[in-house]
């Protein structure tokens, strides 16, 4: 299935693409000066390993924020967006957020851009974007738990993006009625393209009648990486009192990737809504892998799909997510068996990253939302259920 999107990606591409909540919409004021606060803090009844170990999905190279889920109760997320408004068209962002997973909690500067549009006539709007920011080529490249359905990033923002993609770059968008069409360029400071460099292209359409709405976004994405690095442990990391050290590997090469995200909304009266939402993926690795002086060439390619079910009626807002990767890594050369072993990417096993996810959330006000999940997945050797209850608290200061 994933192969058939690669004529879909490109005849969409050549024609006409995807915003997120960074960008917005062409019809309504790019800037409103305001601050925006979200928080996300839930309870597990259970981790993904003892805490003197690496978390490390086998079959994968992982990094950036992709760190587990903690036992018991911890933060998932927290951010504060201060937006400030030099006239409705442009002005600026200033994002500070804090994870879970790292065993200790502060908040950095992570977002810092400048925004601007113009309005071309009454269907046609141009925006550029510079500054340090988010891709937002597809909306499984950046995850909030706070602003999502789920508390748990999805494993492909894991596996694909380090949970993020946040790099310093320059966005251009193109909105032309229902059509959005976008390009980023980015200085390779993200996980995906650590020291290299990277870019992407998108094109979304989206369209409603009486009852139903419905989205479709196309994306490419190419990075060159250059000694990029499992940072998650670097300097030893600390849980309680056992400090857990990275992997030396590293990874030059090629990344190619491209995908499909679709989404089709019903009325199913007139405080209920159905949300049927698909996301397909592939990422191509091709290059050098080095670990402790050791040599050997890796050609890789995974791929990602994803489904998931959403009605919300009133307060309440039931969630259904299924994921599944297929993971392919061929090593070569002198080293190939001991640095797969090493890296976790011989997969010994041969079992592929699943996970099925439900969702409830009670919506008290604008405010403040409950949270309760169940979730069963297979990572490697782990097959593991558990139960998540929390809460997210959200507002807005002008």
């Amino acid at each position: 299935m994933i192969k058939r999107t690669t004529t879909i990606v490109i005849g969409l591409l050549l024609s006409q693409g995807g915003m997120s909540h960074e960008a917005g919409s062409a019809k309504t004021p790019l800037v409103t000066s305001g601050l925006s606060v979200y928080i996300s803090y839930s309870y597990r009844d259970k981790s993904y390993l003892d805490s003197d170990s690496e978390w490390q999905i086998p079959g994968t190279l992982m990094g950036g924020e992709a760190l587990p889920v903690e036992e018991y109760a911890a933060l998932d997320d927290a951010s504060a967006d201060y937006q400030y408004a030099l006239s409705p068209n442009h002005g600026i962002q200033l994002s500070a957020e804090a994870h879970g997973g790292h065993g200790t909690t502060e908040f950095k500067f992570t977002h810092y851009w400048y925004l601007h549009q113009w309005h071309l006539s009454d269907t046609k709007t141009a925006r550029l974007e510079i500054g340090r920011m988010a891709g937002i080529f597809s909306n499984t490249a950046n995850w909030h738990a706070s602003q999502n359905a789920y508390s748990e990033a999805s494993l492909t923002g894991d596996i694909f993006w380090g949970r993020s993609l946040v790099d310093n770059g320059v966005r251009g968008s193109y909105f032309s009625g229902p059509w959005t069409f976008g390009a980023e360029l980015w200085q390779g400071d993200s996980w995906l393209a650590d020291n290299g460099e990277a870019g992407d292209v998108f094109a979304k359409y989206e369209g409603n009648t009486k009852q139903l709405t419905y989205s479709i976004n196309a994306w490419l994405l190419a990075a060159n990486a250059e000694e990029r690095r499992d940072s998650r442990y670097f300097g030893g990391h600390a849980h309680g009192n056992v400090v857990v050290t990275s992997s030396d590997a590293s990874f030059n090469g090629k990344v190619r990737a491209f995908g499909l995200d679709a989404e089709v909304g019903l009325a199913t009266g007139t405080r209920s809504q159905l949300t049927l939402t698909m996301n397909l993926a592939q990422l191509d690795q091709k290059g050098d892998l080095v670990e402790s002086q050791r040599r050997a060439q890796l050609d890789s390619r995974y791929d990602s799909a994803q489904l998931g079910l959403n009605w919300r009626y009133s307060h309440h807002e039931l969630a259904a997510r299924y994921e599944h990767l297929n993971l392919d890594n061929t090593l070569s050369g002198p080293a190939a068996i001991l640095i797969g072993s090493n890296t976790s990417l011989d997969n010994p096993n041969g079992v592929d990253p699943k996970r099925a996810t439900v969702s409830y959330r009670y919506h008290h006000n604008e405010n403040l939302s409950l949270r309760f999940e169940w979730v069963d997945e297979t990572l490697g050797t782990i097959e593991q259920e558990r139960w998540v209850a929390g809460f997210v608290v959200r507002g807005f200061f002008e």
